[in-house]
């Protein structure tokens, strides 16, 4: 029986943001021949990615492997450095290290802010205020709302670079990784992977399971530990609010292991009870 198989029985037996496509071809992750290191929901707290991100390069080297790291969104929002936090993401990793952002709900929100504020100025009340914040914008919902669109639209483009702009535009709403499904909400477990509903992958409410065959691990949904269901593992420990941030290793032929800032430097294999 393969780590595969094992790991199923014992859980329990692109495009862009702001793109206006319902579904999204889900691309596969090739080759799957290094470590992957997928990280929880970031909201801004750029210092606890910092040190995640340390850990995961040690890691690698430790292993003499390349890493991938993958973000699953939502690394705007809440938290204080939503800014610097893209300023980090749109710099490169030291060769042949590689990253990648997913879309979450928030960078939809906030592309959705940009592209059209007076539509959309709800995003305030859901971390777009923290984010306009660390922008140097300190203006109000209520003053926003009462300026002229074009206002808005013109401190917008003084303050947020269009380079992070661009970085909210080529996100993608979900990645394949061998028998992993990453994704930042969710996926419909009914469609196939080349029509996989987009709100189901950014926002949710269908459901944590993958199409048969595949393990979804997502962020999104807040719990104090990593959570595992069956057919989906969420690694969403609420950073903004407690200060801890979860990666989740994947090898290929090997259990996933997980580290959580400030629980030791090591990645600790997941337990699965039988």
């Amino acid at each position: 029986m393969t780590i595969f198989s094992r790991l199923m029985g014992r859980l329990g037996a692109g495009r862009s943001a702001g793109q206006t496509a319902t579904t999204a071809d889900v691309p596969t992750l090739a080759p799957f021949d290094g470590p992957v290191y997928v990280v929880g929901d970031v909201h801004g707290c750029l210092s606890l990615y910092l040190e995640a991100e340390a850990r995961i390069l040690e890691d690698a080297r430790q292993l003499q492997r390349s890493p991938t790291i993958v973000l699953l969104g939502d690394v705007v929002d809440r938290g204080p450095q939503s800014a610097a936090m893209i300023d980090h993401l749109l710099r490169p990793l030291p060769k042949p290290a590689r990253r990648f952002c997913l879309t979450g709900n928030h960078e939809a929100m906030m592309l959705a802010f940009m592209e059209a504020p007076r539509a959309n100025l709800r995003w305030l009340e859901f971390g777009g205020h923290e984010t306009l914040l660390s922008y140097g914008i300190t203006l109000d919902l209520p003053t926003l709302s009462s300026m002229p669109e074009r206002k808005v639209t013109q401190i917008l483009a003084a303050h947020v670079p269009e380079a992070h702009v661009a970085f909210l535009r080529a996100t993608v709403p979900a990645l394949r990784v061998g028998p992993y499904l990453l994704a930042h909400a969710g996926a419909d477990p009914r469609a196939s992977l080349s029509a996989q509903p987009l709100r189901s992958l950014v926002w949710g409410n269908t459901g944590l399971e993958a199409p048969a065959g595949l393990i979804l691990i997502h962020g999104h949904y807040i719990s104090a530990e990593p959570d595992l269901r069956p057919g989906s593992i969420g690694i969403d420990t609420g950073a903004y609010a407690t200060g801890r941030l979860t990666t989740l290793r994947l090898l290929k032929d090997q259990f996933p292991a997980v580290r959580t800032t400030g629980e030791g430097a090591l990645f600790k294999s997941l337990a699965f009870s039988d």
